[in-house]
């Protein structure tokens, strides 16, 4: 889930601290450093700073870079509970809109808290990353091991790239990073404990952060959650690729229900077969353009964007309605080319590190996906995430089981249908942090909270209250409702590829 829309906004508004971004570190640190606050050039009623922090703890002389910063303050101040840190995932969202957003909590813990959330480093007003220009693109699913070779030197030719033009930071932008600069704003705030509240890859930034600092946590919310603890390329991508087929699971329960489904009276697994099938011979060609042929994986990734909130449903369902309207015939067109994204790759391969060593292991993810999900094929967020990594220096943190101690009052929230963060790793994060409570919510989604009133009931209590949720506690599926506004579209397109 990522939201990036108001970061430029602030960015211009604290142009002269990025100017100085990188400075000298001080021998010795006294107190703790003091945020000065501005109203937010988007949105007045919000304050914005900067903190400065160094790269490397360990290694002073690297530098320090600054982070950008923004605060709701609790709109109650007498009933104020203290201050709730949020992040929104990505990897590589920007913690600054979530706050502008109000990370779409409730009113009433809107009132109890200040909301404070700041752009990871190598995001938007934090130093973001840079990596210039690259060669020409290879294609992005390679059929041999000569087009495996040109993809992995090209992964290793952006990071080589992005480390020279963002300088020394690219190489710590892990979530023990990310953990050490939200304690530093804790500390700059004055506050003793905190609230943590995170969605999507956000989850496995709060949970280091709870490894790292476990008494200066006074409740931690996991929403959609990442489990650190999936190893190796196969499992991580066929986990994803169950989670997105589960999602379009529900979809087709509820498609012969809805007047606003475009293929009501249709089977909609017979639907997206045949237009795999068609997909698979080159006879169907991209919405947007005819010259354009859809691939199994476009197909797939269509899927995926409308599986995060199922309010695109109808749109779904429109698109698949219009594929199968299209004429047999065949299509060609240039194939897929790695798109580079440093800053996810920065980010997501600091902390997962995903072994594959030749095309003879991407040939045996891609069957292992087929087999996990044989109606979509795989999930491209999967892939996404393991080819990113190709060329890399391994993680600095590998994947391994949860460090979270009992004493850290931790709410877990995993969906049933979520087509990215999947249930068994909200399932498996509950196990491995003991006397964590799970709430699992039986539709599909991405970010529960925002879905269903029952999951933001039992994480409000938990927030406000320190109430926990009775053992096993499932909130049902939420359908879309279009009722209120007619046949209510989709969001537009996210600036920002939907991920994590």
């Amino acid at each position: 889930m990522t939201r990036t829309g108001r970061t430029a906004g602030f960015a211009a508004t604290a142009a002269l601290a990025a100017a100085a971004a990188l400075v000298s570190t001080p021998a010795h640190a006294a107190s703790p450093a003091k945020i000065t606050w501005k109203p937010c050039a988007d949105d007045r009623s919000a304050q914005c700073g900067t903190l400065s922090v160094p790269i490397d703890r360990a290694r002073p002389k690297l530098g320090r870079i600054k982070l950008a910063v923004a605060r709701a303050k609790a709109t109650d101040p007498k009933r104020r509970l203290g201050t709730i840190f949020v992040n929104p995932g990505g990897p590589g969202a920007s913690g600054i809109d979530f706050v502008l957003d109000r990370a779409g909590l409730n009113r009433e813990v809107r009132k109890r808290y200040d909301i404070v959330g700041f752009d990871p480093r190598g995001v938007g007003g934090s130093h973001p990353v840079k990596c210039g220009k690259l060669g020409k693109a290879p294609a992005l699913y390679p059929k041999n091991q000569a087009e495996f070779t040109k993809l992995r030197s090209y992964q290793r030719a952006l990071y080589t790239a992005c480390r020279k033009n963002t300088g020394p930071m690219y190489d710590h932008m892990g979530a023990t990073d990310f953990a050490r600069d939200m304690d530093a704003v804790r500390a700059a705030l004055g506050e003793q404990k905190i609230a943590y509240y995170g969605v999507s890859y956000g989850t496995w930034l709060g949970q280091r952060y709870a490894e790292l600092f476990p008494g200066r946590v006074k409740a931690l919310v996991v929403d959609g959650t990442m489990d650190h603890s999936v190893a190796g390329a196969v499992r991580f991508s066929t986990d994803e690729s169950r989670g997105l087929e589960a999602a379009y699971a529900q979809f087709a329960r509820w498609c012969p229900t809805s007047r606003y489904c475009a293929i009501r009276g249709k089977n909609p697994w017979k639907v997206l077969d045949t237009l795999r099938a068609r997909a698979a011979k080159g006879t169907l060609h991209d919405i947007d353009s005819s010259k354009i042929r859809l691939t199994t994986v476009g197909l797939a990734q269509m899927v995926r964007a409308t599986m995060y909130d199922p309010i695109a449903w109808n749109e779904l369902s429109e698109e698949l309605a219009y594929l199968s309207r299209q004429k047999v015939r065949k299509v060609t067109s240039p194939r897929a080319k790695a798109s580079p994204d440093g800053r996810f790759a920065g980010i997501m391969c600091s902390d997962w590190t995903f072994p594959v060593r030749n095309h003879k292991d991407l040939a045996a993810l891609w069957k292992a996906n087929r087999k996990a999900a044989p109606h979509l094929g795989t999930s491209p967020l999967g892939y996404e995430a393991v080819v990113a990594c190709l060329g890399r220096p391994a993680g600095a943190d590998r994947q391994r089981p949860s460090r979270v101690p009992p004493s850290v009052p931790v709410l877990v929230i995993g969906g049933v249908g979520d087509p990215a963060t999947v249930l068994p790793w909200a399932q498996s994060v509950n196990r491995q942090v003991r006397g964590s409570s799970l709430v699992t919510y039986q539709g599909a989604g991405h970010g529960m909270y925002g879905l269903s009133g029952c999951v933001r009931t039992s994480v409000d209590a938990f927030l406000l209250a320190g109430r926990r949720p009775a053992g096993g506690t499932r909130c049902p599926a939420v359908l879309p409702d279009y009722s209120s506004q007619g046949e209510r579209r989709a969001p537009g397109k996210a600036q920002e590829p939907l991920r994590f």
